[in-house]
This record gives C-alpha cells, sequence and structure tokens, in this order.
C-alpha cells in the first residue's frame, strides 16, 4: 500500500507542475487540467446565461477562475506531498519525542513545510524525509512565485483587451457608422493609420490568447468592451466596404483582414451556434445591396468571408455577446 500510495503522489505532483509549467510558459494553450475546469465552469455559466442574462456574474469568472487554478495548483501539490509522507509511518516525527506523526499531524507538517515557516513541532525522521520536504518546500515556492507572475501578465493583457474593443467601437457601433467615420476612400480625412495602429492590436491580443488561455472568459459587463464582438464589427464593416468600394486602399485592408484572420485563429472558440455562424446575416446583405452591389455578386464574396466570420460569430458566442449582437450591428 505505501508503494501505491507514494507512486500516486509522485504521479499527481508530476502532473500538477506540468499543468502549470504549460499554462504559464507555454505559447500554445493551458495545460490538459486547467484547460478542461475552467472550459466546463465557463460552459456552465453560459448555459444559465443564454436562458437569464447574467453579465454581472460573468465578468467575475475569469478573476475567479484565475485564482481558483493557482489555488488548487498550490493545494494538489501539498496534497500529494501529504500522501507521500502519510504513505510511510514514522517518515513524521514529533521534534522531541520523536513520537511518529498521526495523519493529522502529518497534515500540519506539510502544510507548514511548503508555506515556507519552517519546521515546528514536527519534522522529518531524517534521509530521504529530510530531502523531500526541503524538495517541497522549493516546488511550492516556485508554484506561488510562477502565479504572482502569470496574474500581473493576465491582468495586463485583460487591459490591453479592453482597449481593442474601445479602440473599434470608438468609430461607431455599426457597420454603417464606422464606415462613414472611416472614409478609406478619402485620402485626407481617412483613419488609415488609426485603422492599422488597430490592426498590430488585434494581432497582440489574438497572439495572448495563446499565452493566456484564461483571458478568453474576462468577460465585460458592456458590449463596447467585448474584443471579440468589437473585432467581428470591424470584419462586417470591412466586407462592406471591400464588395461596395473598388477605391479601397489594398494594403491598409489587407494588413487588417490578416490581424482579424489570426484573430479568429487564435481566438478559437470551443463552442458556438453553426447554424448563426454560417448563415448569412439580412443586414449585411442589405447593406451591400444599398450601396449598389447586385445581390448574387454579394452573396459570391460573401462565400469567402464566411469561415471568418464563423469564428468570430463564434467567439462572440462565447464571449456572452451573441444574442444582443445584432442590434448593435446595423
Amino acid at each position: 500500500m505505501a508503494i501505491v500510495l507514494t507512486l500516486l503522489a509522485v504521479v499527481l505532483a508530476a502532473v500538477i507542475l506540468w499543468d502549470q509549467f504549460v499554462t504559464v510558459f507555454s505559447t500554445s494553450g493551458a495545460g490538459p487540467l486547467t484547460r478542461f475546469g475552467m472550459r466546463h465552469v465557463w460552459h456552465s455559466l453560459l448555459f444559465v446565461h443564454r436562458r437569464r442574462r447574467m453579465h454581472r456574474v460573468l465578468a467575475f469568472a475569469g478573476p475567479f477562475l484565475l485564482l481558483l487554478s493557482i489555488v488548487l495548483w498550490y493545494l494538489l501539490f501539498g496534497f500529494a506531498v501529504f500522501l507521500a509522507f502519510a504513505a510511510h509511518t514514522g517518515s513524521v516525527i514529533d521534534s522531541t519525542t520523536d513520537v511518529p506523526a498521526n495523519n493529522i499531524e502529518t497534515l500540519y507538517f506539510v502544510n507548514t513545510t511548503i508555506s515556507s515557516l519552517g519546521y515546528g513541532d514536527w519534522v522529518p525522521s531524517g534521509f530521504p524525509w529530510t530531502f523531500v520536504g526541503t524538495l517541497a518546500t522549493l516546488a511550492a515556492t516556485i508554484v506561488l512565485t510562477v502565479s504572482l507572475s502569470y496574474v500581473l501578465s493576465v491582468i495586463s493583457a485583460a487591459i490591453q483587451r479592453r482597449a481593442l474593443a474601445s479602440g473599434i467601437f470608438a468609430m461607431g457601433s455599426s457597420v454603417s457608422e464606422v464606415i462613414e467615420h472611416l472614409r478609406l476612400d478619402d485620402p485626407e480625412a481617412s483613419l488609415k493609420n488609426y485603422l492599422l495602429s488597430l490592426s498590430s492590436t488585434i494581432d497582440s491580443v489574438a497572439l495572448q490568447h495563446l499565452a493566456y488561455p484564461v483571458l478568453k472568459y474576462f468577460h465585460s459587463a458592456r458590449v463596447d468592451l467585448s474584443p471579440a464582438r468589437a473585432v467581428l464589427l470591424l470584419s462586417d464593416t470591412l466586407f462592406v466596404m471591400s464588395v461596395s468600394d473598388s477605391k479601397m486602399p489594398a494594403g491598409v485592408v489587407s494588413v487588417v483582414r490578416s490581424s482579424i484572420d489570426n484573430f479568429a485563429k487564435y481566438s478559437r472558440a470551443e463552442t458556438g451556434s453553426a447554424q448563426t455562424a454560417s448563415s448569412f446575416p439580412g443586414f449585411l446583405k442589405q447593406l451591400s445591396i444599398d450601396r449598389g452591389i447586385p445581390a448574387d455578386v454579394v452573396a459570391a464574396e460573401f462565400e469567402a468571408y464566411s469561415k471568418v466570420r464563423a469564428g468570430l460569430v463564434a467567439l462572440t458566442s462565447e464571449d456572452g455577446w451573441l444574442e444582443e449582437a445584432p442590434a448593435r450591428l446595423d
């Protein structure tokens, strides 16, 4: 039994440390445990949200999931250390009487050890337990230190996400408004440079979603601070302008479209409405036709655009803002 518990402790500690390492240091997504837990908690909240709006509750989900992941890393690692000591009677003893510790006393010893408070009334009985205790203290310190650095980075990235959304919505809250304010066909009054700066920010935010997967769950209680919703608005605007205006600066459009494609690719949604995403929104069709473009041409252009839009719609849905979006698009 001691061997089984020891192996279980080693495996659990390795899995927890690996999960944190991948989540914090990898640029390709979260660790398996973190990804599984966050995804299911968020999907459960969205399930309720789609039946009864609760944007204020969702706004706390991201910070809560971030804190919860750190707490679970620490507690599960501590539990692994506890299993290792508890599996071997006599591994922890009273510092005065040398009496072996029971499970409760072993748990107290583990808590004081991994919290870096030092040994109290209970100490390791000797080698290799002194080494195990020191190693556990070092690993727990690394877990907490790395977690703190991770939190600061995530908060900074979350602020940039909101700045991106705010920057896009500053041009207008609908496709028509953004088209009117951009004026890309006017070399003297256009917002080309502003649009290019937004393009750079979109790329940055897209890559941050890979480095900090929890960012996806930092929901805003205001639609004009939702980056997914904002990028969808900008993407729809470029679509309408592209099919209806031959004077569009090709270089600017190409750069911005590339950034939007990256956003849809790297921020990939794990859930969404395929039916909603694949349909041709009536307001897009009508806006294009109103600008003098034949319906068959618009439909053909949308065929090429539909894949990217499907990804953006899925992201907006996952962000909890899809149902409210149509009213603000047209």
